[in-house]
C-alpha cells in the first residue's frame, strides 16, 4: 500500500463508525491499493468492508472502459463524467460477480442484508477503480487523492467519499478538489462528481440517498 493511502486508513479509521454501521477496520481498509491489476482487483461490501470479493475485469469489458478515454480530447469536467460513467460499468461488473447487482442506493438497506455496500466500500472501491484508470495512463487532468469523511452536516450522517484533484489546467476551474462518489444511487449507475467543498457541506444530489 501506497504512503498516502495509509495516511488515508489511518485518518478513516480515526473516524469511528463513519457512515456504517460497523467501523472502518484495518481489514477493511487494506483493500485500498495501488497495485491491482484488471483480471484482480479487490473489492468490498456488506458495510464497512466486512465482505471481501474480487473483480476480474475480461479484455473486452476493459476495452469499452477505456472508450470513454481513448481516442477523445476531454476537458478536465468530460474527463470526471467518464470516469463517473467508468465506476457504474465496473460496479456492473462487480455486481454480477459478487451478488452486489442488489444494492441499493445509501447505505442502511436492511432487505439487502450483506450484499449491501455503505459509503465506506464505496469510496475504497471507487478509489480502487480510479486507480485502474490512472495506472492504465488514461486521466490527462486529474488525479487521484486520499478518501475523506465529512463530518455531521446538515442532518446527514457521516460520509465517506474517493477524492481527485484536477492537476492539469488547474486555473481552469474555481475548484480543484472533487469528490466521487458512488453511493447515492443503485448498483450500475454512474457515480456523482462534485466539488468536494460543496460535498462536505452534507450535499446530497436530487434523487439520491444519503
Amino acid at each position: 500500500m501506497s504512503k498516502s493511502l495509509l495516511i488515508s486508513a489511518a485518518l478513516l479509521s480515526m473516524a469511528l463508525a463513519g457512515c456504517s454501521v460497523t467501523k472502518p477496520s484495518e481489514s477493511a481498509l487494506s483493500h485500498l491499493s495501488t497495485s491491482y491489476s484488471t483480471d484482480q482487483v479487490g473489492y468490498c461490501f456488506g458495510h464497512g468492508c466486512k465482505n471481501k470479493g474480487k473483480i476480474s475485469i475480461d479484455e473486452s469489458q476493459w476495452r469499452e472502459i477505456q472508450s470513454l478515454f481513448n481516442g477523445k480530447d476531454l476537458a478536465p469536467s468530460s474527463e470526471r463524467e467518464a470516469i463517473a460513467q467508468a465506476i457504474g460499468q465496473i460496479e456492473i461488473i462487480a455486481g454480477d460477480q459478487n451478488g452486489t447487482s442488489i444494492d441499493k442506493a445509501g447505505t442502511f438497506m436492511g432487505d439487502v442484508g450483506r450484499r449491501q455496500l455503505d459509503c465506506i466500500d464505496e469510496a475504497v472501491n471507487a478509489s480502487n477503480f480510479i486507480s485502474l484508470l490512472q495506472r492504465d495512463g488514461l486521466l490527462k487532468h486529474h488525479e487521484l487523492r486520499q478518501p475523506i469523511l465529512r463530518s455531521w452536516v446538515n442532518g446527514n450522517i457521516l460520509h465517506a467519499t474517493a477524492v481527485l484533484e484536477q492537476v492539469n489546467e488547474p486555473n481552469s476551474e474555481d475548484v480543484a478538489l472533487w469528490s466521487v462518489d458512488s453511493s447515492f444511487f443503485n448498483n450500475g449507475e454512474s457515480a456523482t462528481v462534485s466539488p468536494l467543498p460543496q460535498w462536505q457541506s452534507g450535499w446530497v444530489p436530487e434523487g439520491g440517498v444519503n
